[in-house]
C-alpha cells in the first residue's frame, strides 16, 4: 500500500452530543441554574484505505463565546468554560464506526453521559484528545497499541503516531448557529472530522513516517439530517485504484461564490455502493437540496445536481436513492506549491466550475505540509483534465449524464487558514495532461491567506526550559529520572490556534533556531512571521518536539496576543 492510501481515505471521529434537555427546571424558589443535560459519544463516516485510525478522548467542553480560548483546564473553568473530563480516557478506533453506527457501550450508554450544561446559546465546542507523546493510557494498553493516536495502514503491521498539536488547548468548533440549550429542547449534534484529509503525513526525523492531526471540525444536528445512497460505476480500472470520493455539497446561507461540503463518503470497494449520512437540513425545513460531486484518480468529475434529502431519512429507511453512476476515464496532471507557503498551515481548495452556475464546486483540498509549507514531496496533487459530467437529478429517473462546455482540465485555486485569516484571491490554472506544473502563492499577488480585517500583526517569541528534559515517560522519550544532557539536535515549534496547525518553524523549514534554542540558557527565539491579534479570539497555542537521542516534547496553551506580542517558554520533557 502506498502512502498516499490514507490521504485517499475517508475517516471522520464524530462525537454525537445528545442533548437530553428537561428535568433541572430550575426555578428562582430553589436557587437552581436552570440548565439541561447532554449526552456525548463518538462515530464516523465510511472508510476503506486504512486498517485502522485510534485517537483517545479524554473531554469536552462548551463555551457560550465563539472567541474564548483556552490556556489550561483550571483557567478556563473560571473563564466560562463548561468542562466534562472522563473519569478515564477512552480508546476509539474510528475506521471501524461508519454510516452513523456510535461507540456507545452496551451496558454504560454514550461516551459522555449526564453533562449537565447550564440553560443557554454555546457557540464553541472543544474536544480533547490526550497527548501522543504521553505514557500509554489503560485504554490505548488494552488496544495493544504503540501510542495514544496512531495510524496502522492496511497491510502494514508498523504503527505510527498521530500527533495532536497542543492538546492542552483541544479542538475548537464554531457552529454555524449556537448549540440551544433550554429546559424545552431535545439537541443531538454530531461533531465531524474529515480524516480523508485532515491526517497528514509527515517525515520529521530522518525519513521515518508518521502523521500530524489537522482538523477542520464539522458538525450535524441528528434531529435534522437525511440520507443518500447509490452505487459507482466504471468500465477500467478498480475502485482501489481509482481512490473514489462521494461529496455532498451547498452554498452556504447567503451565497460566498463557491459551494462547502457538507459530508464526505468512499464507496465500497467490491461493490461501488456508497452512502452519504447524516446530511443537514437546517431550520424548520423537511427537506434539504444537495449537488453530489464524484471524482477520483483518473476519471472525469461527475455532478449530480438538486437532489433532494428527506429530513428524518436514514440509510435504511426514506433514503434519496442515485441508482448508479458510470464514471468516465481521465487523464491526469499533478500541482505542487513552486515556493513554500508560509505560514505553513494553510491549505489548499482546488474548485471547478460548470456553465451557467456562478458558484464553483470544491473537488479536492488538500492540507500543506506544516513542516515544509508544500505538499508531501512524494505525492504532488493529482486532477483530471476531462470535461466535467453534469446530470440533473429527477426522483425514479435514470441519471443523464452530458459533458460540461467550460474548458476541460481547468480549476480555480484557493489557499485558506484556520484562525484569523482571511481567504488568498483566487489562482486559476489549466492543466495539461501527463504533465508535473507548479503553482506560486504570495502576498504580491494576493494568493496566500490574508490576515483577518481588524487584526493587527504580532510576534511569538519562544523560550525553552530544558530543566525537565529526559524526564518524558512516553514512547520514545527518555523515561529517565534525572535530566538528561544530550539535547535535541533537531526541532521544530508548531503554532496553533484552536487545535489547528497556523505554523511551522525548524529544522524541516531548514531553520536551525529552535534546535539551537532547546538548550539551556539560549535566548527565546522569535518566529520569522508574525500571526494576527489585537481582537478577541487571537489566543494561540505552541507545540514542540525535539529529536536527537530521545524524543522531546512541550506544549503551552492560552497565548493571547489581543495585547500584543508576547514571549513565551516551553517546558520540553
Amino acid at each position: 500500500m502506498t502512502r498516499t492510501s490514507l490521504r485517499g481515505a475517508i475517516g471522520a471521529l464524530t462525537l454525537l452530543l445528545g442533548a437530553l434537555i428537561g428535568g433541572c427546571g430550575g426555578s428562582s424558589s430553589t436557587g437552581q441554574t436552570p440548565s439541561g443535560v447532554t449526552s456525548v459519544d463518538v462515530t464516523d463516516a465510511a472508510s476503506s484505505d486504512y486498517a485502522h485510525v485510534y485517537v483517545t478522548v479524554t473531554a469536552v467542553a462548551f463555551h457560550t463565546s465563539t472567541t474564548a480560548g483556552f490556556a489550561d483546564y483550571s483557567s478556563a473553568k473560571t473563564a466560562g468554560w463548561q468542562i466534562t473530563r472522563l473519569a478515564a480516557p477512552a480508546t476509539v478506533d474510528l475506521a471501524q464506526l461508519v454510516n452513523g453506527k456510535t461507540s456507545a457501550d452496551p451496558v454504560t450508554g454514550s461516551l459522555f453521559n449526564g453533562i449537565t450544561l447550564p440553560n443557554g446559546s454555546y457557540g464553541q465546542i472543544r474536544v480533547f484528545l490526550a497527548s501522543t507523546e504521553d505514557a500509554l493510557t489503560a485504554s490505548a494498553t488494552a488496544d495493544g497499541l504503540s501510542y495514544n493516536n496512531e495510524v496502522q495502514l492496511a497491510g502494514d503491521a508498523t504503527h505510527y503516531p498521530l500527533h495532536i498539536p497542543t492538546p492542552v488547548e483541544g479542538i475548537s468548533l464554531v457552529p454555524e448557529s449556537p448549540v440551544l440549550v433550554t429546559g424545552s429542547s431535545n439537541v443531538n449534534l454530531v461533531l465531524d472530522f474529515n480524516l480523508n484529509n485532515d491526517v497528514v503525513e509527515i517525515n520529521p526525523n530522518n525519513g521515518a513516517t508518521e502523521f500530524i492531526l489537522k482538523p477542520r471540525l464539522g458538525y450535524f444536528d441528528m434531529s435534522s439530517v437525511g440520507a443518500v445512497t447509490g452505487s459507482v460505476t466504471s468500465a477500467f480500472g478498480n475502485l482501489s485504484s481509482n481512490r473514489v470520493v462521494v461529496k455532498a455539497e451547498q452554498v452556504k446561507a447567503g451565497g460566498v461564490g463557491y459551494r462547502i461540503t457538507r459530508r464526505l463518503t468512499t464507496p465500497d470497494k467490491s461493490t461501488g455502493a456508497f452512502t452519504l449520512y447524516p446530511l443537514p437540513i437546517f431550520g424548520s425545513n423537511t427537506t434539504a437540496t444537495y449537488d453530489i460531486l464524484i471524482r477520483g484518480r483518473h476519471l472525469a468529475t461527475a455532478i449530480v445536481k438538486g437532489v433532494t434529502v428527506h429530513k428524518g431519512s436514514t440509510p435504511a429507511v426514506g433514503f434519496t436513492s442515485l441508482g448508479a453512476v458510470s464514471m468516465l476515464a481521465s487523464q491526469e496532471f499533478t500541482e505542487q506549491a513552486l515556493l513554500p507557503v508560509r505560514p505553513t498551515g494553510a491549505w489548499i481548495n482546488f474548485y471547478q466550475s460548470i456553465s451557467g452556475d456562478a458558484n464553483l464546486y470544491e473537488v479536492r483540498y488538500r492540507h500543506l505540509d506544516p513542516y515544509t509549507g508544500k505538499f508531501f514531496a512524494a505525492n504532488p496533487e493529482p486532477l483530471t483534465t476531462a470535461p466535467v459530467q453534469v446530470a440533473s437529478y429527477a426522483a425514479g429517473l435514470p441519471l443523464t449524464f452530458d459533458p460540461d462546455s467550460g474548458t476541460p482540465g481547468a480549476y480555480t485555486v484557493v489557499a485558506e487558514m484556520a484562525g484569523l485569516y482571511s481567504r488568498g484571491s483566487a489562482l486559476n490554472i489549466t492543466g495539461v495532461a501527463n504533465t508535473n506544473m507548479t503553482m506560486t502563492f504570495s502576498n504580491g499577488n494576493y494568493s496566500l491567506p490574508q490576515v483577518a480585517p481588524g487584526a493587527t500583526p504580532e510576534q511569538i517569541s519562544t523560550a525553552f526550559n530544558m530543566s525537565f528534559f529526559g524526564t518524558g515517560i512516553g514512547p520514545n522519550m527518555g523515561k529517565s529520572s534525572t535530566p538528561r544532557s544530550d539535547y535535541p539536535s533537531k526541532g521544530q515549534v508548531f503554532i496553533t490556534h484552536g487545535g489547528m496547525i497556523v505554523d511551522a518553524q525548524g529544522t524541516l523549514t531548514n531553520d536551525n533556531s529552535i534546535e539551537l534554542a532547546m538548550h539551556p540558557g539560549v535566548a527565546a527565539v522569535p518566529m520569522a512571521v508574525t500571526y494576527p491579534g489585537g481582537v478577541d479570539g487571537s489566543v494561540y497555542g505552541l507545540y514542540a518536539l525535539g529529536w536527537g537521542t530521545v524524543l522531546a516534547e512541550g506544549s503551552v496553551g492560552g497565548v493571547d496576543l489581543k495585547t500584543g506580542s508576547k514571549t513565551v517558554t516551553i517546558k520540553m520533557r
